[in-house]
């Protein structure tokens, strides 16, 4: 067991993290909010393939 004043281990990170491309916008625009998920099941429930009955 490390002692209190021990700093803890980092965590493992699963991603690579990059530096942006050359000419790529340093402000990005904030991106639209998203829909709520639920919009399009009325769409989804009524295209079912004539075999789904």
């Amino acid at each position: 067991m490390a002692a209190p004043d021990e700093p803890k281990p980092r965590p493992k990170r699963r991603r690579v993290t990059t530096e942006p491309p050359p000419g790529s916008d340093p402000t990005p625009q904030p991106e639209e909010p998203r829909g709520s998920g639920t919009e399009n099941d009325a769409r989804l429930k009524a295209d079912k393939p004539p075999h789904w009955g």
